[in-house]
């Protein structure tokens, strides 16, 4: 049966101090998706020896995706503050698993990936979490928060249903959003008193099946939208990539037609002075983007 704690999956040499296997590989990424105000902790788990075929997906859109051995594991830990602006406050409320599993097909072309999400509940006492059932669940926090009326704000946390997790981990978006050559091409402090290139020191540690194809600093990378030393529209644009773009691209999901990935040339994304096709939400004039009018351009609102 499948595990139904965490400790029980092997992840974790501790799990009441959240200390991963050492096997685990540690990865940050340059544009983080925003869940709801958390901070998250990353890591991969590859079986045995297995490596990574790198940029080695291209179906069914640019830009293309690492294929990963069966067996792989994706860890995500979510942790929120309790109190707003305190960082010693903070909770573990649910680590996710992404379990990868190969499917029979022809795998040269697409991949024929197929990726099982799972989502484990912090319990109180913050020693383990116990595995969620498919259907999801919500719960409401009590956050201190000196902004608040009285003191206190409820924020409701959703936990995805199994189901939901592939509505953003799909085909199109290559399944795992965020172990990919855009987001991974950064530094990373892997804790031995040097920080490296995280492109670079997979490939020094043999986890990709060959050489890179050009140095990182050659191959593409997201900004940090957080960094106000990028340029504007490369922060605009790496902001909508990780956390709208998953949808809106090319067989992605979305119910429009615009597509919002970085690496696409602004004027291929359809969404320049175009009108909106499932209403305008009471804009005047509106538009998906209307250059230098933020109060009619649907994105922004």
């Amino acid at each position: 049966p499948f595990p139904q704690r965490l400790s029980e999956t092997g992840l974790f040499t501790s799990t009441a101090e959240h200390i991963v296997d050492p096997g685990l590989i540690p990865y940050s990424v340059n544009a983080a998706l925003w869940s709801d105000g958390a901070s998250k902790l990353r890591y991969i788990a590859l079986p045995g020896d297995a490596q990574i075929a790198f940029d080695d997906v291209t179906y069914p859109t640019p830009a293309p995706g690492w294929r990963f051995p069966d067996g792989t594991v994706l860890v995500k830990t979510f942790s929120l503050e309790m109190e707003a602006g305190n960082p010693a406050s903070s909770r573990r409320l649910e680590t996710r698993l992404l379990q990868h599993k190969n499917m029979p097909g022809d795998r040269e072309h697409y991949g024929a990936q197929f990726w099982i999400g799972y989502t484990y509940v912090w319990n109180e006492e913050q020693t383990d979490a116990v595995l969620l059932d498919a259907a999801g669940a919500d719960k409401v926090l009590e956050i201190r928060d000196a902004d608040a009326l009285g003191g206190v704000r409820e924020q409701v946390w959703h936990f995805p249903s199994r189901a939901e997790c592939a509505l953003c981990h799909t085909m199109a978006a290559k399944y795992a959003l965020g172990v990919n050559t855009m987001q991974m091409n950064r530094v990373h402090d892997y804790g031995h008193g040097q920080p490296s290139n995280q492109l670079a020191q997979l490939e020094e540690w043999g986890v990709f099946t060959g050489p890179l194809p050009a140095a990182p600093e050659k191959l593409p990378s997201l900004v940090d939208f957080t960094d106000e030393s990028s340029s504007l529209e490369d922060r605009a644009r790496a902001y909508l990539h990780s956390n709208c773009s998953h949808c809106h691209r090319l067989w992605g999901g979305g119910v429009t037609d615009f597509q919002i990935q970085a690496d696409l040339a602004l004027d291929k994304t359809g969404t320049l002075d175009v009108k909106p096709e499932r209403g305008s939400y009471g804009l005047d004039h509106a538009r998906i983007i209307a250059p230098g009018h933020p109060e009619r351009s649907l994105i922004p609102y």
